[in-house]
C-alpha cells in the first residue's frame, strides 16, 4: 500500500499550465512559381525544445512561451527556411510561404558528438553509447562493449566456460531488460552466454535506460533496459564494411556487412560473423584452460521497406551455431567424454530467430501511428561440465501493437497496446526432465506530457495475465524538471515482475561439486526501483563539461535465492524469506581540458543485501566501491585516436568455505585490483587499423579453481569468480569501408 501512495504522490507532482496557442498555414512556393501546402513541415521555437509539425494541408498549431519577443522557425525539406519574430500573441492566424531552393550545393559539414551522452530533456534516466565509443574496446562482441561505460558492469560467471554477465545498480544482468530495437533480445536460455552472440560491429548505438523503463515494452525490466539498435540498411552511407581481428592469445574474428539498396523502397542488409579461439592457454599452470576453445558463426539479413506516404516494415532473419570445449588442458571430446579421470566441459548452441516491424502513419493527422512488432526464436543449448549434462530448448513468440496520437497538441502524447508473449520450455538436468510452458496476454497505457519550459512527465501502467501465477500490474512514473537550462533533476518509480530460469541463469554452479537443491516450488520474482538523478552541465576550460548522480533503490517482494553459503558443498534454491534490496549511488564527471582530449571520471558505490538462510548478508561477488577513468584524444580529422581506460574494484564478500579443509579455504572478502587497457588507431584514406592491449597490468585471480588436482573430490569449484582469468591481451586489427 505504501509503494501505490508512493506512486500516487509522484503523480500529484505534475502541474498543468494552461498555455495560449499560435496557429496558421504553411505553404511552399516551388520555382515555377506554384504554390501548395505543405505537409509535415516543422514550425518550433529558436532556442527551445517546443515544436509542431504540419498536418496534411499545411495547417499547425503551437503552444505560445512566456518569453516573449520570440522567433518561430518555419522549415522544410527543399525549401529555405523563414523566421518570423512573435512579440505578442497574433489576433489571427497567420501564413507562411516559404520559397523552394532553386540550387543546392554539396557541402561537408562536420560536428563533434559525444560519444556517450546523457539525454537531459527525456523524462527516463537514459544514456546513449555510440558506435564510436563501442570502437574503444575493439568492440568485439556485446560482453566486451562495456568495459568504458560506468553504468553497466561485466563479469566471468566461472573459471571454465567463458561466460560473461551483466549487472546495473549492483543486480545480476537478469533483472536487466535487454532488448533488440525495442524487442525482448537476451532471456530465457540466451541469458547464459547471450551477450557473446552480440558483434559489437552490428550495433549502431546502445540506449542504457536506469531502473524500470517504458511499460511499452513489457513488465519484466526491475534493475534498468538495455536496448540495442542495429544497423538498418536505407542509412549506410557505404555498401561494404569488414572488421578483422586478431590478438596472441589465439583468437581469431571476422565481421562483414554488405548493404544494398533495391530500388526507392527496398533496401537489405547482410551481417556476417565467424570468431575462433584456437589455442590452449594455462597461465597459471593448475591444469585448466583460462579460456574455453570457441568456435562461433553468426548470420543475421534484414530488409527495410519504406513507401514514403504511409507505411513502411523493417524484418530480418539470424540464426547462430557455437561451440564450447574446455577443462583441464588435456581433455579431448573423442576419446575423453563420459570418463572421470579427466575433466571436461562442451557447450553446443543452435539458435534461429526472426523479427518484423510493421508502421502505419496518417497523413492527415502526422502524430498517430500504429506499429506491431513480432518476434520468435527457437534455441536449443546441449551442455555437460564434467559427468554433469544439461540439454534445453525453448521455443519463444513475442508480439507487440502499439496506437500513439497526441491530444490536441504534441504536449499531450499517449500510447496505447497490448502484448503477447509464448515461452515453451523443455529442459533435463542429469535424470530429471523439466517443462513448462508460459503464456502471457496483456495491455498497456502510457500518457506523456510535455511543458513547453522544463518540465516532463511519462506515466504508464499494464496489466497481464500469467497462466501460471495470474493477474498482475505493472504501474512506473518518470519525472523531469529542469531547474534551469542546464540543471536537470528526474524521480522515477516502478514495479517489475519476472519468472527465473534457475538452472541456465545460474549454470556457473554447474562448474562444481555442489548438490543441486530445489526446496520449494518457485514464485515470480517481483521488486520495486526507485530512483533520483542530478545532471548539471557547464563549462570548464571553456569546452562543455558535467556532473551526474544518481542514486536507486531497489526492493524485492521475492526473489529466487541462489545460496552457497549454508554448506560448501551444496548450493539450494528457494524463494526469499525476509529482505533484499540493493542500493546503487553513481557520480560521473566528464569534461575537455584540451581540445579534442576527452576525460571521463566515475564512481559508485554499492550496497546489495539478500536474506540467506534466515540471515542478511552482502551479496557475493558485488563489490562495495568502484571507479573508472577514461581518456581519449583525437587528432584533427581523427587521423590518429588514443583511448586509454582504467578500472577499480573494491572488495566483495565470497561465499563461506569455512567448512572446508584449510587447504581449500578461501578469505571472506575477494582482493582488490585494478584493470588497464588502451588502443591507438590510426586512420587511412580508406580503411584504419587498431592496435591495443586488455588487462595492461596482467592481473588474474588467484586459484581460480579449488582442489583443480582433482575435479572429483567434494571440494572442486570453479564458480568461486570475482576477478579475470586471463592476463595480458595484445590484439591488432583492421576496419575497412567501401561506398
Amino acid at each position: 500500500m505504501n509503494r501505490i501512495l508512493i506512486i500516487v504522490l509522484l503523480f500529484l507532482l505534475h502541474t498543468s499550465l494552461h498555455a495560449q496557442f499560435i496557429s496558421g498555414k504553411v505553404l511552399g512556393k516551388s520555382e515555377k512559381g506554384e504554390q501548395d501546402n505543405i505537409a509535415m513541415g516543422n514550425v518550433y521555437w529558436m532556442g527551445t525544445t517546443t515544436g509542431v509539425v504540419t498536418d496534411l494541408d499545411g495547417n499547425f498549431k503551437i503552444p505560445l512561451i512566456d518569453s516573449l519577443p520570440a522567433k518561430l522557425i518555419f522549415s522544410s525539406v527543399g525549401f529555405n527556411p523563414d523566421t518570423l519574430l512573435i512579440s505578442s500573441p497574433p489576433a489571427q492566424e497567420i501564413t507562411i510561404l516559404l520559397k523552394s531552393m532553386i540550387s543546392l550545393t554539396e557541402i561537408e559539414v562536420e560536428a563533434k558528438q559525444s560519444t556517450t551522452m546523457n539525454k537531459i530533456f527525456t523524462p527516463i534516466n537514459q544514456e546513449v553509447i555510440s558506435s564510436k565509443e563501442l570502437l574503444k574496446a575493439a568492440c568485439c562482441n556485446l560482453s566486451e562493449s562495456f568495459s568504458t561505460n560506468a553504468s553497466v558492469d561485466v563479469a566471468f560467471t566461472d573459471a571454465v566456460s567463458g561466460a560473461k554477465k551483466i549487472q546495473m545498480l549492483g543486480l545480476d544482468g537478469i533483472y536487466t531488460q535487454v532488448l533488440s530495437e525495442n524487442m525482448p533480445l537476451l532471456r530465457g536460455l540466451s541469458a547464459a552466454y547471450g551477450l557473446s552472440y552480440i558483434p559489437g560491429t552490428w550495433v549502431e548505438n546502445i540506449l542504457v535506460t536506469k531502473g524500470t523503463g517504458s511499460v511499452v515494452n513489457g513488465y519484466e525490466s526491475i534493475s534498468g533496459q538495455i536496448n540495442l539498435e542495429f544497423l538498418k540498411p536505407q542509412e549506410q552511407k557505404h555498401r561494404f564494411f569488414i572488421n578483422l581481428y586478431g590478438n596472441f592469445n589465439g583468437r581469431a574474428e571476422a565481421n562483414i556487412h554488405v548493404a544494398k539498396k533495391l530500388n526507392p523502397n527496398w533496401s537489405t542488409m547482410l551481417f556476417t560473423h565467424g570468431s575462433s579461439n584456437f589455442m590452449k592457454q594455462d597461465m597459471n599452470k593448475d591444469g585448466f584452460l583460462d579460456m574455453p576453445l570457441t568456435q562461433q558463426y553468426n548470420v543475421f539479413n534484414r530488409w527495410d521497406f519504406h513507401n514514403r506516404k504511409n507505411f513502411e516494415a523493417q524484418f530480418g532473419v539470424r540464426g547462430l551455431y557455437e561451440t564450447r570445449q574446455g577443462g583441464q588442458t588435456n581433455f579431448n571430446y573423442a576419446s575423453d567424454y563420459g570418463k572421470t579421470n579427466v575433466y571436461g566441459i562442451g557447450i553446443i548452441t543452435k539458435q534461429l530467430e526472426y523479427f518484423s516491424k510493421t508502421g502505419f502513419m496518417f497523413p492527415s493527422k502526422p502524430m498517430r501511428s500504429i506499429g506491431i512488432q513480432t518476434s520468435g526464436k527457437i534455441q536449443q543449448q546441449d551442455m555437460y561440465f564434467g559427468k554433469r549434462k544439461y540439454t534445453g530448448e525453448q521455443k519463444n513468440f513475442y508480439a507487440n501493437m502499439i496506437y500513439a496520437d497526441v491530444i490536441q497538441t504534441t504536449n499531450h502524447k499517449y500510447k496505447l497496446g497490448a502484448s503477447y508473449l509464448l515461452d515453451d520450455y523443455s529442459e533435463s538436468f542429469n535424470d530429471s526432465a523439466f517443462a513448462r510452458t508460459e503464456s502471457v496476454p496483456g495491455v498497456f497505457a502510457e500518457y506523456t506530457y510535455t511543458h513547453p519550459d522544463n518540465f516532463s512527465l511519462v506515466a504508464g501502467i499494464r496489466a497481464d495475465h500469467h497462466n501460471m501465477y495470474g493477474l498482475f500490474y505493472t504501474p512506473r512514473l518518470h519525472l523531469r524538471y529542469n531547474v534551469t537550462k542546464t540543471t536537470t533533476l528526474r524521480l522515477s518509480g516502478g514495479r517489475g515482475f519476472r519468472t527465473s530460469n534457475v538452472f541456465i541463469e545460474n549454470q556457473s554452479v554447474f562448474a562444481s561439486s555442489r548438490r543441486v537443491i530445489v526446496q520449494e516450488k518457485f514464485r515470480p520474482e517481483i521488486a520495486w526501483n526507485y530512483g533520483i538523478s542530478f545532471n548539471q552541465q557547464f563549462k570548464l576550460f571553456g569546452n562543455e563539461a558535467f556532473v551526474n548522480l544518481d542514486l536507486f533503490r531497489t526492493d524485492f517482494e521475492n526473489q529466487i535465492i541462489v545460496d552457497l553459503d549454508q554448506h560448501t558443498n551444496q548450493v539450494v534454491f528457494y524463494n526469499l524469506k525476509g529482505s533484499s534490496y540493493s542500493h546503487s549511488l553513481q557520480v560521473d564527471i566528464g569534461f575537455e581540458p584540451l581540445e579534442e582530449f576527452a576525460v571521463k571520471l566515475a564512481y559508485k558505490w554499492y550496497d546489495v543485501k539478500t536474506t540467506y538462510n534466515y540471515e542478511l548478508l552482502d551479496k557475493s561477488y558485488v563489490p562495495r566501491h568502484r571507479v573508472m577513468l577514461n581518456m581519449a584524444y583525437a587528432t584533427y580529422r581523427e587521423i590518429w585516436r588514443f583511448d586509454f581506460t582504467t578500472n577499480w574494484f573494491g572488495q566483495s564478500r565470497l561465499p563461506s568455505t569455512v567448512m572446508n579443509p584449510e587447504e581449500y579455504q578461501l578469505s571472506k572478502r575477494s582482493k582488490e585490483y585494478f584493470l588497464l587497457q588502451a588502443q591507438i588507431t590510426k586512420k587511412f584514406r580508406k580503411f584504419e587499423v587498431y592496435l591495443g592491449a586488455e588487462n595492461i597490468l596482467n592481473y588474474t585471480q588467484s586459484n581460480p579453481i579449488l582442489s583443480s588436482s582433482d575435479p572429483n573430490s567434494a571440494y572442486f569449484d570453479a564458480s568461486m569468480i570475482y576477478a579475470p582469468l586471463e592476463g595480458r591481451i595484445i590484439y591488432f586489427g583492421m576496419r575497412m569501408d567501401i561506398k
